[in-house]
């Protein structure tokens, strides 16, 4: 933890955005920990306290999943009319206000009432975040920006969880109650954070005055979105993929995930920045993901020796193909990031951050169905999305050069189109 919080504080001098910069990064500390938290005794607290099963519990979380799956484009296509700093308040305060209620649930219809409310704006809250910084920093430091709230993050993520281990600790219903109560508090604060910031890259006067979907005809920006949330399937490798393969096809021990996962936290923290440096450009974007690719089929690829080798060579190769994840997870978030700004149509950020967050969504419904089959296959499983995740990469240089035609393209039109709007 020492070394992790050294490294939050050696971004004093390198902070983007001034004093804007350091607000932004209180409001992601702040809701990391609140997140970190509740994740930790969100699901004791259903099924201990509440009293319902596992099974209600994933029924809960599905249908909240979908009903966000619904919402998150009519809320960025919101955000494109009256701005996503309005709508990442009224957002963190509507959560907020869920998980106020969310300790005084008593039943499985309690349950899947709050979820589901919950869920009407559970998806949106990433996208608007992504928006705002691209309003309230200049353009040139955005993804800098973005990757140092992904580093404080993940601090603030470890620090949650060891305060919702108190909860666990103390295991009661009051227990819960205050860890739950505690995530409220955050959202709202940053909330207030948010209503608090200024908007440098927007006036009230480049907020679009119609609706629009074009986003949906985008084949370069959705392709865009496709091979992205593929990459992402990272998460669920680490979550997932990974403690199932070493813990039923490997001989060791499943004590050395917790180290694993930590290599990977530390590593996240110290590199992410490094990472994002030269994603400001679609070419760089593009690049990125060409490097997550391969370094994500690489990991894939080490993860097959393991099986054979003998537990100290085979914890050597584990944590090779954690780094390989760590390398993947960094040039992904960061190309992702770059491109998604890049790829955006003027005006329009709100509805398009919100697509290509959605691909993230339906990854994280997906993923462990799909990562569950390649361990349940074994080698030849490996190895198949070893070569979907190095054809993705490998993609996105041609994805860029498309979208970059048909950004210019359509240049002259959205010219055309501002002066109308102007006159």
């Amino acid at each position: 933890m020492s070394v992790l919080w050294q490294r939050i504080r050696g971004l004093r001098g390198s902070m983007p955005g001034g004093s804007v910069g350091w607000r932004l990064a209180v409001m992601a500390t702040i809701n990391a920990v609140g997140t970190g938290a509740f994740l930790s005794v969100s699901v004791p607290f259903i099924t201990r306290s509440v009293g319902l099963s596992e099974g209600d519990l994933g029924l809960g979380l599905t249908l909240s999943a979908t009903i966000a799956l619904g919402t998150a484009i009519p809320i960025g296509i919101l955000a494109d009319r009256i701005g996503p700093k309005k709508v990442l308040v009224g957002v963190s305060l509507w959560r907020s206000a869920c998980f106020v209620v969310y300790p005084f649930v008593q039943n499985l219809w309690e349950f899947l009432a709050v979820v589901c409310v919950l869920g009407l704006v559970d998806k949106a809250a990433a996208p608007m975040e992504q928006a705002l910084v691209g309003q309230v920093v200049s353009s040139d430091e955005r993804i800098k920006m973005i990757a140092i709230l992904r580093s404080i993050r993940n601090v603030g993520f470890t620090v949650g969880a060891l305060a919702g281990g108190i909860g666990l600790l103390i295991n009661t219903r009051a227990g819960y109650t205050g860890i739950l109560l505690l995530n409220a508090t955050t959202l709202a604060v940053l909330a207030l954070l948010a209503s608090r910031l200024p908007v440098l890259n927007a006036s009230a006067s480049s907020l679009r005055r119609r609706f629009s979907m074009s986003v949906l005809r985008d084949g370069s920006f959705l392709s865009f979105t496709g091979i992205n949330a593929v990459l992402t399937m990272h998460m669920t490798l680490l979550s997932i993929g990974i403690p199932m393969w070493i813990t039923g096809h490997t001989g060791v021990s499943s004590a050395v995930i917790s180290p694993l996962v930590a290599v990977n936290t530390v590593l996240a923290v110290a590199l992410q920045v490094r990472a994002s440096r030269g994603t400001d450009t679609i070419a760089g974007a593009a690049k990125a993901l060409v490097r997550a690719g391969f370094s994500l089929a690489i990991c894939c690829l080490l993860l097959t020796a393991a099986p054979e080798l003998p537990v100290i060579l085979a914890i050597g190769v584990l944590l090779l193909a954690m780094v390989a994840l760590t390398g993947g997870e960094l040039w992904q978030s960061a190309g992702g990031w770059g491109a998604s700004y890049l790829l955006a149509v003027p005006g329009q950020e709100g509805v398009y951050l919100s697509v290509f967050w959605l691909g993230l969504a339906v990854q994280q419904i997906a993923a462990p169905v799909l990562v569950s089959l390649v361990v349940t296959t074994g080698t030849a499983g490996w190895v198949v999305l070893a070569a979907l995740f190095a054809a993705c990469g490998l993609a996105a240089p041609a994805i860029g050069r498309w979208a970059q035609a048909q950004a210019d393209a359509r240049a002259p039109q959205e010219e055309e189109a501002a002066l109308a709007e102007a006159g």
